[in-house]
């Protein structure tokens, strides 16, 4: 009788301690969703013609930078920042943040005067982050 108290015991809690976790796992599988959900097909192309605007920018910022004006490169990663921040709208705040960091680390090898390989480099990651990750969660 005390072994089938115990086992009787032991599932009770089990259940309990399964059913408690349960929402926490259903909350976090939503985390950074929500604005992915609610983009429609429309906001997405449009957040497409932006993506393509900012990969356009970037280029222009890294030619620009290589050729020796930094000014016009600095100018050209804001451009490609304004059409960025049109794209991240249709994303999560998740799918959002790594291309943020991109841009950002960008922004301060531009503004340092780091080598232009360098600067290259920063580039390329961006916008085949943009073109491959990105593009991809906007079909």
């Amino acid at each position: 009788m005390n072994a089938f108290n115990r086992q009787t015991g032991l599932f009770i809690a089990a259940v309990l301690a399964s059913s408690a976790s349960l929402p926490g796992l259903s909350d976090h599988g939503s985390i950074g969703t929500e604005r992915a959900l609610a983009a429609s097909p429309q906001e997405k192309a449009q957040a497409r013609n932006e993506l393509d605007q900012a990969i356009a920018s970037l280029s222009s910022a890294d030619a620009a930078y290589a050729a020796g004006n930094p000014a016009r490169a600095r100018a050209k990663l804001e451009e490609a920042r304004s059409s960025w921040n049109k794209v991240s709208s249709a994303l999560s705040a998740r799918e959002a943040r790594g291309p943020e960091l991109l841009f950002d680390s960008l922004g301060t090898a531009l503004k340092s005067g780091a080598p232009a390989v360098e600067v290259n480099s920063r580039v390329y990651v961006l916008v085949e982050e943009l073109s491959e990750d990105i593009a991809a969660q906007l079909r």
